[in-house]
């Protein structure tokens, strides 16, 4: 009878066993599904979202020259732009600058990765950062790039995102973008202008229109009149190539106040309508000496945008466009 027993006992431990195996074995695999997978090496590769930043609205960065912002005039948002410098000027970017910190941020690479805690903030000076990027995708998403402490032995810098809750050690940037000044960031032309978006132009001397201009179903068009398609892309192209000779930096609020007062009192103001927006620009004639500038600048045009914050001079024989007559252009 005992013998009988021990075949059933033994198997019972067996099948006990092998049961225990089973719920053990979908245990773990019910376990191991809902586990996320970090790809360390992709962290570690390039953490910044780079596919991201394919089309942008806009881009502002702040390092020891000041605060840039620029906004993307471009239909399509593309990275090519063209791109306008809204502050600290009125100017337009190089064509290659945005492509240009778009593949470096590409390019970026990873030495190791500490926590994103006080301590850590602090000691690698992301409180008080060398550089600051902001970047507005086409989506409306916002990023933010810091780069802290930059090792002088190695130029190796601690750089956060805010996307990610860590702090990264990188190799050196190619582009060091916490050196660049205005110089580094304007060509000399002034307007960064999107031709598809254009709905109408208008000039004004004072508050009496002179000159309007708009696009028809065709064509552009004075009043219900087609104009020559190609004495109008004349025109515009004259008012895209605009150069300024000089921009007029660190103002004083004495100097600034006597600018506005001239440009409100003597200016022809173009106006450029887009399809969601209208732009304002001043052009005064400098007649006599500018406070603090001189005579220098006598006989040529000041120039500011709609805000009548920053002023930058124009020559003379850059605005020969605001003297268009409709008529020119049949």
């Amino acid at each position: 009878m005992k013998s009988l027993l021990k075949p059933s006992l033994s198997t019972g431990l067996v099948g006990l066993f092998f049961f225990i195996l089973v719920v053990l074995a979908l245990f773990a695999e019910v376990f191991v599904s809902r586990t996320p997978e970090i790809d360390l090496a992709q962290i570690y590769a390039n953490p910044v979202p780079v596919s991201e930043f394919q089309r942008l609205k806009k881009i502002s960065f702040t390092n020891k020259y000041g605060s840039f912002e620029m906004v993307n005039t471009n239909a399509e948002e593309s990275l090519q732009g063209p791109w306008q410098l809204v502050s600290p000027q009125t100017q337009r970017v190089k064509p290659d600058l945005v492509g240009k910190i778009v593949e470096n941020l590409n390019i970026l690479r990873i030495r190791s990765i500490h926590r994103y805690e006080p301590i850590n903030v602090t000691s690698f000076s992301l409180d008080n950062p060398n550089f600051t990027l902001f970047l507005t995708t086409s989506k409306s998403k916002d990023y933010e790039i810091k780069l802290g402490l930059i090792n002088p032995i190695d130029n190796s810098a601690y750089l956060s995102l805010s996307s990610q809750n860590q702090i990264y050690q990188i190799e050196p940037l190619e582009m060091a973008l916490e050196t660049y000044d205005l110089s580094q960031i304007v060509e000399s032309r002034v307007l960064a202008l999107d031709f598809s978006k254009l709905k109408s132009i208008e000039m004004l001397e004072g508050t009496q229109s002179r000159f309007l201009i708009s696009v028809g179903r065709e064509s552009w068009v004075d009043g219900e009149e087609a104009l020559s398609e190609s004495k109008v892309a004349d025109f515009l192209s004259k008012i895209e190539d605009m150069k300024s000779s000089s921009l007029l930096e660190n103002l004083s609020a004495e100097q600034v106040q006597n600018f506005q007062t001239q440009i409100q009192a003597n200016a022809t103001i173009l106006k450029i309508a887009y399809n969601d927006e209208v732009k304002t620009y001043y052009f005064s004639e400098i007649r006599r000496s500018l406070p603090g500038l001189g005579a220098q600048f006598i006989g040529q045009y000041l120039f500011s945008s709609d805000e009548l914050k920053h002023f930058s001079v124009i020559k003379k024989d850059q605005t020969k466009f605001l003297q268009t007559t409709t008529k020119q252009l049949k």
